[in-house]
């Protein structure tokens, strides 16, 4: 685990500091919280283990698993959502991420990544000159190789509805398509809000209300192919990679411009996930408001939006 992340810690219960054990590896909360033998949290791999009690829900389970079998089966792809490492990266700067974070804005920052799933950015934000922590509540990132023995690089497994961080810790927080995901996605919104520090940024990408007969279309899809076994997912979403010619992925990943493996990776992101949700602009931009946050900017990508934690009280950023 980096020397850097420890500091930024909490418990994902009562968000109390940690205390790291030095002679095994447990961080112990003051308040006894964490399913480790004789009450803390668990590191294994090189991972803080810091997920809350909360049991989940079948969907919460049902969204896990999916997403682990989907980096399981897709993470080693050259392009994931039809990007490269290096698009992934162009991502990260410009009109994507708005007006005021270009490559220069990451030297010396702190970023966290939000539902990290693949992990791609994390090395992406470390390239840039970040300190970078990727959440995830899932083992997917492991799954897909994110490589954990970059000293700029740390991974902690936790919900991003109770991140496990103190608030305040970082510079820029950065969730791409993942709180829709979430049983409540405004919630996650304003846990994520609270560990941007004033004067930094939280960037969130969530599904855009679409037509009623494309999201008809989808959920019914859903109630099936949620419930079937992972084999059945995959060749479900492989017998279904040419459909992307037709449909419209978020990604731009299209049949005939991407291979056969990268579509249905598509497709699986569509149809194994049980609990996506779909928002407007308006919405979005009333979250920013409700957790304090100005200058929201609207982004390229639909339902993209930056907005930024005064660096005083009063100011506009």
């Amino acid at each position: 685990m980096p020397p850097f992340l420890h500091p930024l810690l909490a418990c994902p219960d009562c968000g109390a500091a940690l205390r790291r054990e030095a002679a095994e590896p447990r961080l112990r909360c003051p308040g006894g919280h964490g399913p480790a033998e004789g009450g803390g949290f668990l590191e294994q791999g090189g991972i803080a283990r810091l997920l809350p009690e909360a049991e989940r829900g079948a969907d919460e389970a049902r969204t896990v698993e999916a997403f682990e079998r989907q980096w399981r089966s897709y993470g080693g792809l050259k392009r994931i959502f039809g990007k490269d490492p290096e698009a992934m990266a162009a991502n990260l700067v410009g009109a994507r991420m708005g007006r005021h974070i270009d490559r220069a804005w990451y030297q010396g920052k702190r970023v966290l990544d939000a539902g990290c799933g693949h992990g791609r950015y994390l090395e992406a934000f470390a390239a840039m000159g970040a300190e970078v922590v990727g959440l995830d509540i899932g083992r997917g990132p492991e799954a897909a190789g994110v490589p954990l023995d970059d000293p700029r690089i740390a991974v902690v497994q936790g919900s991003v509805l109770a991140p496990p961080f103190r608030e305040a810790s970082f510079d820029l927080v950065f969730s791409d398509g993942v709180i829709h995901h979430t049983p409540d996605a405004a919630g996650a919104y304003q846990a994520l809000a609270r560990l941007v520090k004033p004067g930094g940024a939280l960037y969130v990408w969530v599904y855009p209300r679409e037509g009623g007969l494309r999201e008809g279309i989808f959920e019914t899809a859903r109630a099936v192919t949620t419930r079937l076994p992972g084999t059945g997912v995959r060749i479900v979403s492989f017998a279904l990679a040419p459909l992307t010619a037709f449909v419209r992925s978020y990604s731009g990943t299209s049949f005939g411009r991407a291979t056969w493996a990268e579509c249905a990776q598509v497709v699986h992101d569509w149809l194994a996930p049980p609990l996506p949700t779909h928002h407007t602009w308006e919405e979005v931009r009333g979250w920013a408001a409700a957790a304090g946050l100005v200058d929201p900017e609207s982004l390229p990508i639909p339902t993209g939006i930056t907005a930024w934690k005064p660096s005083r009280p009063g100011a506009d950023r």
